[in-house]
């Protein structure tokens, strides 16, 4: 527990006000809630928030043995939700990009399968509103680039990388759900929430030396469980498996 006269303190009151303002957005109602679900820190943590929900659905894809389905469902089962699991191959993989085309001739060709991962997990959800963690890196510097760094280049580039997410990423991200009639939806990204992230000296958002550290101890002080609070960082495209079968069906789109 943060000490409340602490920085660290500080700063967990600064989000648990913007998280509350952010969260009244979204009342427990009957319409499904389906969150993008790695049973890691940033979607457990939205999990967690959500958990009251009577339509919360978690929601993860991958390929057959893929290391993102086991830890999801291990998790989903330590929070006691509902979780869905969809195994994916070669032909599901073909098939959304595909339909993606266009979409992805305008992501650079070492970034495709991070929007190919997301399209399909987007893509093979079940019905609701989906919602994700997108943001949390951003803001607290979850990155691998962000090691060794001293306090101006962690500023420099959080505020790249944020730049990045909110105008183009974020908005790819949209487009591509809207492809398969679906509505997604990031709450870290919220303003709000954005902004007292922002107000946060960058010393104590960085990995220092815990990557996400601070991130990481207010998803404690909210009550997420330690397996999932400390889970360490695994890249959608990587822990559903989806960037080995891309690599082996051909070429990239061109």
């Amino acid at each position: 527990m943060a000490n409340p006269g602490s920085g660290e303190g500080r700063a967990f009151e600064d989000l648990d006000r913007a998280w509350a303002e952010v969260r009244q957005q979204w009342p427990d109602g009957p319409d499904p809630i389906v969150v993008l679900f790695s049973g890691g820190v940033d979607s457990g943590l939205l999990a967690w928030e959500f958990r009251s929900h009577p339509g919360l659905i978690l929601s993860t894809v991958g390929t057959v043995g893929a290391e993102d389905l086991a830890l999801a469902r291990s998790s989903a089962s330590a929070l006691g939700l509902r979780w869905v699991g969809t195994t994916v191959g070669a032909d599901d993989v073909r098939d959304v990009a595909l339909e993606l085309g266009d979409l992805l001739l305008s992501v650079p060709a070492g970034r495709r399968t991070i929007f190919l991962a997301l399209a399909i997990a987007i893509a093979r959800a079940p019905p609701g509103t989906l919602v994700c963690g997108q943001g949390a890196d951003e803001l607290f510097l979850g990155y691998a680039h962000f090691r060794g760094l001293g306090p101006e280049e962690r500023m420099a580039r959080a505020d790249a990388d944020l730049r990045q997410l909110t105008s183009v990423d974020w908005p790819l991200t949209v487009e591509i759900a809207r492809r398969w009639g679906r509505t997604i939806q990031a709450p870290f990204l919220d303003p709000r929430f954005i902004a007292a992230a922002s107000a946060i000296p960058i010393g104590q958002r960085g990995p220092n030396p815990e990557v996400k550290g601070l991130w990481r101890a207010w998803a404690r002080s909210r009550g997420l469980p330690e397996p999932l609070a400390s889970r360490p960082k695994r890249a959608l495209q990587f822990g559903s498996g989806i960037d080995r079968i891309w690599k082996g069906i051909g070429p990239p789109v061109r």
